[in-house]
């Protein structure tokens, strides 16, 4: 076969043109090894075949096939049913009546924090969040400057996070991520969790669903008169989520897959977003953000807050009188409000950015069934009882909104001198007002590093559960927070009685997690990550202004102390995780950057202890 009939493919047609005269447009004779124009231009006559070939109908059949195979694969590897509608079936995954959108398009849960890579980049936010003041400003360059002043070392965090990167990378085998694929529960597992959210009363901590209005969606469905909206898959599935993540333990939720379910409403997000602003899209919405709000990135969490706070306004829930006055859903609206308010709060003291939800627009009167007895608070009534305890205490959540509001927004940094030391003794008053409500056994203690053991263990620790451990770290950190002000606005100087109080309460802080450490998982790590480090940071700014202080020894213990803690939380440092290891001891990267950050400054003010001493 010779040059020409290799261009010519089965079915096509040769090239009669060579690359010069196609180039010029000319004709061209074909003949070989030169046609006529290339032999007088003294150049290499090549022909470039650029088509492509035409395929038979059983090549193109069988291509057919095999990606119909592809795709069934795919499919079978999703988890997801094939065809017929598996509501009514017991094992089942529910699949949409409507196909649901692209899987690959579906946006992503919160990275695994139990890879390495992962943690580090979602600890060095939180980081960002709890040195002193903010990036580049005066307080975090007085900071730095104070640990080169007393210990003669600069402080190069990208070092050390290269040399700690290394050091557990050359140690412990690498993690796999753990990708969440987009699963539909059961009707009965969402029948299950309604059920188990209605007997154990965690409407009165989160209420999030309507309960009657949710098992309406779950019979009519069942019983085939009416199918549901996007909104209400959106919201049953996002519901059952949260209950199984929150209560893994259970036996009954022990084979749930609670972020593939989560996954799973995200991919119906964007059509959500375009259905009219209703109860279950509200719902749907904002039990995402509670979802997703433990996994250690705020931001995702902020951004769904967001939007469930625009359609709370939208249905009036930020008044304490319904649009329509028959309206019979503006009390389960109004307590979504307080929980939307509760977490927009939260995230605005903690990052110091203006908050979604404005005081000055919203009615602020609390729900007739919330109880304002902190004895309640701390030792909840029974789950029958009809009360509103929310995920924090509101008094809580209306303080940080002031000490923002009072202290670090945009208008309170213009604030002259006089006024801003005015407006932390006014808070001051209003938080140690707070602390007097709380019950004897109960009230947030201020550690002092001199006091006695007896003091730290008579404090009543039992019966606080996850909610009452964070009233308490709520409160340390607002402490913190209303004096950091002395020196992070435009004073002078730092005020020495805030100073102290800030130093204490960072102390507390500590003390009091220590305390409560039998308490804390995995689950609460990102939860209270921000209060620890800010905290750390803080006793650590103290001990080096001061290694000579007769509080150094005690302080650098309670260093000491949580640098232990962490060791102890994700097993030995020295050796890597065992697979018979309980997920709960399983080794926790988390863990371990907390350990080695803690390791660095306490290294630091022993440093300066040294160079003190020494007289340099």
């Amino acid at each position: 076969m010779d040059d020409a009939d290799a261009l010519a493919p089965r079915g096509g047609r040769a090239r009669s043109a060579c690359d010069l005269c196609r180039h010029k447009k000319i004709r061209c004779d074909g003949e070989k090894p030169a046609c006529e124009n290339c032999h007088f231009a003294g150049v290499v006559c090549t022909f470039t075949f650029t088509g492509q070939p035409r395929k038979t109908i059983r090549e193109q059949l069988a291509e057919a096939k095999a990606r119909v195979r592809e795709l069934e694969e795919f499919i079978a590897a999703r988890d997801l049913p094939l065809s017929g509608s598996p509501l009514r079936g017991e094992p089942s995954r529910i699949s949409s009546p409507e196909s649901p959108l692209s899987l690959d398009s579906a946006p992503s849960l919160p990275q695994d924090s139990s890879v390495y890579d992962t943690a580090l980049e979602i600890f060095q936010q939180h980081l960002e969040w709890s040195w002193p003041g903010v990036a580049h400003s005066p307080q975090r360059s007085s900071f730095y400057a104070t640990i080169y002043r007393q210990t003669g070392t600069i402080l190069d965090m990208s070092g050390f996070w290269a040399r700690v990167t290394d050091v557990y990378k050359s140690q412990y085998p690498a993690t796999q991520a753990r990708i969440a694929s987009p699963k539909w529960p059961s009707y009965p597992l969402i029948q299950q969790c309604l059920e188990y959210y209605s007997a154990e009363g965690l409407y009165a901590v989160f209420p999030v669903i309507d309960i009657a209005a949710a098992q309406s969606i779950i019979t009519d469905h069942v019983t085939g008169r009416e199918a549901p909206r996007i909104a209400d898959r959106a919201c049953l599935f996002a519901f059952t989520a949260f209950v199984t993540k929150l209560h893994h333990h259970q036996p009954m939720f022990a084979n749930a897959d609670s972020d593939g379910y989560a996954q799973a409403v995200l991919t119906l997000v964007p059509k959500l977003m375009l259905e009219p602003n209703d109860v279950r899209k509200l719902e749907a919405l904002l039990i995402l953000a509670l979802h997703i709000a433990p996994a250690g990135q705020p931001q995702q969490s902020q951004l769904l807050l967001s939007m469930a706070i625009r359609i709370l306004y939208h249905l009036g829930a930020h008044r304490k009188s319904p649009l329509n006055p028959t309206d019979p859903s503006h009390a389960h609206l109004r307590a979504m409000f307080w929980v939307c308010y509760t977490m927009d709060k939260e995230m605005c003291i903690r990052s110091c950015l203006p908050p979604l939800l404005q005081d000055v627009d919203c009615d602020l009167d609390f729900p007739t069934t919330y109880v304002e007895s902190f004895d309640l608070q701390f030792l909840p009534p029974a789950p029958a009882t009809p009360r509103l305890l929310l995920p924090t205490d509101l008094r809580v959540a209306m303080l940080k909104s002031k000490v923002y509001h009072g202290l670090y927004s945009c208008q309170a940094m213009r604030f002259p001198e006089a006024r801003r030391l005015e407006r932390i003794r006014q808070l001051d008053q209003e938080l140690s007002d707070l602390k007097a409500s709380f019950p004897v056994g109960f009230r947030p203690e201020s550690f002092s590093p001199g006091g006695s053991e007896s003091t730290l263990t008579s404090i009543n620790f039992h019966n606080l559960g996850l909610r009452g451990i964070n009233i308490h770290l709520e409160y340390y950190y607002c402490l913190r927070k209303l004096h950091e002000a002395s020196f992070t606005g435009r004073l002078s100087l730092p005020l020495p009685s805030s100073l102290e109080l800030y130093y204490q309460a960072s102390r507390s802080t500590l003390l009091y997690y220590l305390r409560v450490s039998g308490l804390v998982d995995r689950f609460s790590f990102w939860i209270h990550a921000q209060f620890i480090l800010s905290a750390i940071l803080s006793l650590f700014w103290c001990l080096i202004e001061g290694p000579t202080a007769a509080t150094f020894t005690r302080d650098l213990r309670i260093l000491e102390d949580t640098r232990d803690l962490f060791a102890s939380f994700q097993g030995s440092n020295q050796h890597p995780p065992s697979h018979t290891q309980s997920p709960e001891k399983q080794f926790f990267p988390p863990a371990y950057l907390m350990h080695e950050f803690l390791v660095m400054l306490i290294a630091l003010a022993r440093q300066a202890v040294t160079r003190t001493k020494g007289g340099v």
